[in-house]
């Protein structure tokens, strides 16, 4: 109601300064007008009803300026007063009728019952049907529009191109619908254009809510244009009645604090059980005058104190605050200059030198305090994957369409958190891997029958925190991958020669660039693009991916990736009087070797064997021109990975975990 309330009177505003002459403006003023209609009711709609009229006469120079423009003054003004509870006088009406706008208020009955959603639309059979039918081949590649760009919205929320991309689509749909008379469809269309136009504006946030809520919309026109269609097939006049306008009070709904309920608050809190606020709630139907909170106390069910305390919780219950991403990065690279300054302090010898506890009492406090700091900033960047895996759920029912295949997707983890700006980076990596899995990993149904597995194929996908990182995986029950295959194509291509590769080395050839074992090319996949992509990306965000296949039992790609982007876990190494950071998800274990496990390769290479495996030796004193360190089984050894590669670092010590602030 007060946004309503603005509108109007921004209306009012502009209908002082505008001319009859200004039919710009004046075509302005009555699109406002309509978007007005569409919110009002009873007597605001009739009086708006009236001021449309006027304009359209004015607009057709049916009427004279100056009494058309007093009678828009007038009634808007009786709107304002309407608004604030006073009668509207009846000299409007009489004005009204002397203009001849009378006639306009007699749609109003069948306004409103449309809008209650109990009379169903009427349409006509004749000269109509040509109409209705461009309009329904319209609405759907409208709709399809808007599908394809939600996409988009879900990777940039505050694009206002994007925004307007979505909302001119449903502007469309609103305009002609309204010229057809279709008024569901209309109502529904402009309560959606509404939402995006809030938007626009900023006083709506796009988040994963606002964005169910436009699919909800679309799946619903969809319905309503699929019952056009069917009605005009069967030769019927009469539309079905959809619950539009219980849609849109959820629309209307968006963009609200949520207020916990009392009863709720005292439930949490231990004051009252579930069922003693259940029998309030029966008694506060018969006496609806009666708060719950005095219910309860009358009743001896609580104690003033315990409603006193959760009324006042209620009052400081979580509100949505809608934050620009620039000032939450600024706050970020803030707190990464207070870590570096409280690392310098930590090291300083000067300061660790002084005896005065209470000096290292207040830097304690402080570096506690900025943990703390830096602990609540990171978590405002995090946002929760179920997004992102969401948009895999059509994208799979789409490809096991075109595929011909039966596809179950499965989601666990869905409330894992990771950082905001992953979440866009992930999207890509995550299509590919689908795609593979539908179109390559997972068979046919008559294959998957002939093998003894469920003709529907299944692919999971699982998020969740382990060591201080994200996890990811991708996993199907399909046909697995072909090692020989893989390894004969990459000799083909010459990407490795005869020598014998891991099964590690063998599955890491399918990140190559251009590299396929598809033996034809169809809309999904096979073109060789997409795992290079996985791979380059993970790079990027300073992860890891990892394949796990087994023949005719399916394939888990696992991504692991640091849990922000802001800060990275690192081990501290020493050599010699230097300190340097391994970062802790390349390092694979760490060991002291006996003598009889170092050997030296043609006098030049050195290898360490662990465990049966023979890994090459990496002195890093050489490469950061360092003087010689102790031999390997007087030192340690840090084993670390990188594309199914494993080296052995020579290190003098090992420090212990850091994180760094990444600049």
């Amino acid at each position: 109601m007060e946004k309503f309330r603005e509108l109007v009177d921004e209306l009012a505003l502009k209908v002082l300064t505008v001319e009859a002459e200004d039919l710009p403006a004046m075509g302005e003023v009555l699109k406002k007008v309509e978007e007005l209609l569409g919110m009002a009711q009873g007597e605001g709609q009739r009086i708006l009803e009236l001021v449309k009229g006027c304009l359209e006469k004015l607009l057709l120079e049916e009427l004279q300026k100056e009494k058309g423009q007093k009678f828009l003054v007038d009634g808007l003004k009786a709107l304002q007063a309407h608004l604030r509870g006073e009668k509207v006088e009846e000299g409007l009406y009489r004005q009204a009728e002397e203009l001849g706008l009378k006639e306009r208020e007699d749609a109003k009955g069948k306004e409103e019952e449309v809008k209650k959603g109990e009379t169903p639309d009427e349409i006509s059979l004749g000269e109509d049907v040509e109409l209705l039918q461009g309009f329904i081949v319209e609405s759907r590649d409208h709709l399809s529009t808007i599908e394809v760009k939600i996409v988009d919205l879900e990777q940039w929320p505050d694009d206002p191109e994007v925004l307007n991309a979505i909302f001119r689509p449903f502007h469309t749909i609103k305009g002609v619908a309204g010229f057809l008379n279709l008024r569901q469809i209309n109502r529904l269309a402009h309560a959606l254009e509404d939402m995006l136009d809030g938007a626009r504006k900023g006083e709506i946030a796009v988040t994963s809510p606002f964005i169910d809520l436009i699919l909800e919309g679309v799946d619903l026109l969809k319905a309503m244009i699929d019952d056009l269609e069917e009605a005009i097939k069967e030769g019927r006049t009469t539309l079905k009645v959809f619950p539009v306008e219980e849609f849109i009070k959820r629309i209307e709904g968006v963009g609200e604090p949520s207020e916990k309920l009392l009863g709720e608050i005292l439930v949490e809190g231990g004051a009252v059980k579930k069922e003693d606020v259940e029998e309030a709630l029966e008694v506060q139907r018969t006496s609806p005058q009666k708060r719950i909170g005095e219910i309860l106390v009358e009743e001896g069910k609580a104690t003033a104190r315990d409603v006193a305390h959760a009324l006042r919780e209620q009052r400081l219950s979580e509100t949505t605050l809608k934050v620009e991403a620039r000032k939450l990065d600024n706050l970020m690279d803030m707190i990464g200059e207070l870590v570096i300054a409280q690392s310098m302090i930590r090291q300083n010898p000067s300061i660790n030198s002084l005896n005065d506890p209470k000096l290292q009492k207040d830097l304690g406090q402080l570096f506690r305090i900025t943990l703390e700091l830096q602990k609540t900033a990171l978590s405002l960047r995090m946002v929760p994957i179920k997004q992102t895996f969401q948009r895999m759920i059509r994208l799979v029912r789409d490809l096991a369409k075109k595929a011909d295949k039966r596809v179950e997707l499965r989601m666990y983890g869905e409330e894992t958190e990771i950082d905001r700006n992953m979440v866009e980076e992930i999207y890509d990596p995550l299509l590919h891997m689908v795609r593979n899995a539908v179109d390559h990993g997972i068979e046919p149904p008559e294959e998957r029958k002939e093998k003894g597995k469920p003709e529907t194929g299944l692919i999971e996908l699982r998020a969740y925190h382990k060591g201080g990182n994200i996890v990811i995986e991708i996993s199907d029950d399909g046909r697995g991958l072909d090692r020989e295959r893989i390894l004969k194509k990459a000799r083909e291509r010459g990407l490795v020669g005869e020598e014998e590769l891991s099964d590690q080395e063998v599955l890491h050839l399918i990140f190559q660039p251009g590299f396929s074992t598809a033996e034809k090319v169809t809309e999904v996949s096979g073109r060789g693009v997409g795992m290079d992509v996985v791979k380059r990306v993970t790079e990027k965000l300073r992860g890891r991916v990892e394949i796990a296949t087994v023949p005719d039992r399916g394939t888990t790609v696992t991504i692991r990736l640091p849990l922000t982007l802001a800060l990275r876990d690192g081990m501290v190494i020493r050599l010699g009087e230097e300190r340097y950071i391994i970062p802790t998800l390349a390092i694979y274990e760490t060991l002291r070797p006996s003598r009889g496990e170092c050997f030296t390769v043609a006098g030049k290479g050195e290898i360490v064997r662990v465990r049966d495996e023979l890994i090459p030796l990496v002195r890093l004193h050489h490469i950061f021109g360092l003087p010689d360190g102790r031999p390997p089984w007087e030192a340690l050894v840090v084993v670390v990975e990188n594309e199914g590669k494993k080296r052995c670092f020579l290190v003098d010590e090992v420090l212990g975990k850091q994180e760094v602030v990444i600049k």
